[in-house]
């Protein structure tokens, strides 16, 4: 015997529901879920709470990651602002130091803005891209 066409849609109606439900979870959580703000060290005046800083680490670089003053160093803007001058933070940092960080290389804090200086308690460099122009 021929099995019947008509089947109930109830299945696919269900299937859908928890289709959409998960793309509208996803939609979600990349656009509004737990994002931190990131500024260049010259947009950092009177920013408060969990933040990123995004500069050149310029020098010196003194300390220790893993002591009670922890790993100081400067962070500069990487491109000159508008206002035509390039500002620096001095970033205070407790944790792993990644294997790439050095003075001149761009880097990503993220902590809080603390009396003056940026507290960071996460830390990571952005490697130079093999596409750029090497210094002559």
């Amino acid at each position: 015997m021929a099995r019947s066409s008509k089947r109930s849609p109830a299945r696919l109606v269900i299937a859908l529901s928890i289709a959409g439900i998960l793309a509208i979870f996803l939609l979600y959580t990349a656009v509004a879920g737990s994002s931190t703000p990131t500024y260049m060290p010259s947009e950092l005046a009177g920013k408060t709470g969990k933040l990123s800083v995004t500069g050149k680490v310029v020098g010196p670089v003194t300390g220790d990651a893993h002591s009670k003053g922890g790993l100081r160093f400067l962070v500069r803007d990487i491109e000159t602002p508008k206002s035509g001058k390039a500002a620096t933070v001095a970033v205070v940092y407790h944790g792993t130091v990644p294997d790439m960080f050095k003075v001149g290389r761009d880097v990503n804090a993220s902590g809080k803005l603390e009396r003056g200086s940026f507290v960071a308690d996460g830390l990571t460099t952005k490697c130079p891209s093999k596409y750029s122009d090497k210094p002559a």
